[in-house]
């Protein structure tokens, strides 16, 4: 069915960075038309679904640029320690455990919890990955896959794992990159192997890219460069890639990823908690490379919430740089949405414009923690939280709205997560 929202709060993200107040029509998943009073013929009013937005803002879909949903099963499982710790004596192990099945759930929830706060997708990389393509096709959300590679003795299979995918679940709603998990796991050889694979399947790259300090020492010690100057060297930047964390590059790093169109994940939750540091957003921003915003995993965030994120995000700018006006509230929402977009080479999402895709949230304006509302993108990035979302709309599909998902069972995933939560208890 079609859909009229009538008399909203309209938060572009637009070129002009618009903020209107009208309506917005939505026919066959797209954004049709967007007016002051858009009048329904008697014909349209039969089929289609009028939502009174008066007290709502509506905006673009918030995109997770960066997460690993298998993952989100791992809440609170290792918390406290550092990167190399948490990672390989902690997480490495209890993922040995997990079964298809349990990251197919472990997706759901994931999604579950996107959905509620206002996320229309994603960007993941794990194993297991058909999983949570499955996860993405039930739900109606869309996301960004790529299976994690490493080099090991199964390193071709998982080669074959992301070609699948591709084959197997590439629509509108899902795209498949080529997905190498960092400098540190992946051998130069493979790096390079990734790099024609993804020219070949015209596709793209997202990669863990300078972490932390023992992933930038590591890599001199090895290779005597950075990992971005290595993985420009591979040839990773001669597609579309998406450069997760690059919380330790210096000016020559982000001047390579500046000219090689390079977009950077920033991830400021994930890094504080982990004791990595703080990304130079700002300066990436000025050397013209393109920054998007993603939560990382629940097992180390330890949730999915954009909107929390925004909030983190600009803070931690302005008091690292000691400015109160960088990274403002307007950037830090296109960061979240259009941005994200960019990064992913994907058109006609993260704005609110006729003819793209009717990617919406909708926000309850009047909620006491958004009034009063002097400024709407100042509302959202700072004082939202979920519990303000009132509807979350992929492709013209109402997928949550007043508390209810509409496409999956959430008693029957509450008891599967808890079974999940048992196992992982008694065996790990």
């Amino acid at each position: 069915m079609d859909i009229l929202i009538k008399n909203a709060t309209i938060i572009t993200c637009n070129a002009q960075n618009e903020v209107l107040k009208g309506d917005i029509l939505i026919k066959s998943g797209k954004i049709a038309r967007i007016a002051e009073n858009i009048e329904l013929s008697i014909y349209e009013q039969a089929c289609v679904k009028v939502i009174e937005g008066k007290d709502l803002i509506a905006m673009p879909g918030l995109i997770n640029a960066h997460t690993h949903c298998g993952q989100t099963v791992l809440r609170s499982f290792a918390d406290d320690l550092p990167l190399y710790e948490w990672l390989f004596e902690k997480i490495f192990p209890a993922e040995e455990k997990l079964t298809k099945e349990m990251i197919y759930f472990s997706s759901l929830l994931g999604i579950a919890e996107m959905l509620k706060s206002g996320t229309t997708m994603f960007f993941d990389m794990y194993f297991h990955e058909d999983m949570t393509a499955k996860a993405v096709q039930q739900t109606g959300i869309k996301a960004v896959l790529s299976r994690g590679l490493q080099t090991d003795e199964k390193e071709d299979l998982r080669l074959d794992e992301t070609k699948e995918l591709i084959y197997n679940y590439s629509s509108d709603k899902i795209k498949v990159f080529f997905g190498p998990h960092s400098v540190y796991t992946c051998s130069y050889e493979l790096l390079e192997k990734v790099a024609q694979l993804a020219q070949e399947f015209k596709t793209g790259v997202m990669i863990h890219l300078s972490e932390s300090e023992n992933e930038v020492n590591g890599c001199y010690e090895k290779y005597d460069m950075s990992p971005v100057k290595l993985c420009n060297q591979a040839g990773l930047f001669d597609t579309i890639c998406i450069a997760a964390h690059c919380v330790y590059v210096d000016d020559e790093d982000i001047e390579i990823m500046a000219e090689k169109n390079v977009s950077c994940v920033y991830n400021p939750t994930s890094n504080l908690k982990l004791g990595n540091g703080f990304a130079p957003v700002q300066n990436m921003i000025k050397s013209g490379v393109n920054v998007a915003i993603g939560t990382d995993s629940a097992a180390s965030n330890n949730n999915l919430n954009m909107l929390e994120e925004m909030h983190i995000a600009s803070l931690l700018e302005k008091g690292m740089y000691r400015l109160s006006d960088i990274l403002n509230a307007q950037q830090i929402l296109k960061m979240a949405t259009v941005n994200a977009a960019i990064a992913a080479g994907i058109n006609k999402t993260g704005v609110l414009q006729e003819g793209f895709c009717a990617d919406i949230v909708l926000l309850k304006a009047n909620d006491f923690n958004m009034l009063p509302c002097y400024n709407p993108i100042s509302n959202v990035v700072y004082s939202s939280n979920p519990s303000n979302v009132y509807a979350t709309i992929v492709d013209g599909q109402i997928l949550y709205m007043n508390g209810k998902l509409f496409t999956l069972d959430e008693e029957v995933l509450v008891k599967e997560v808890k079974s999940i939560e048992k196992f992982l208890r008694e065996s790990v």
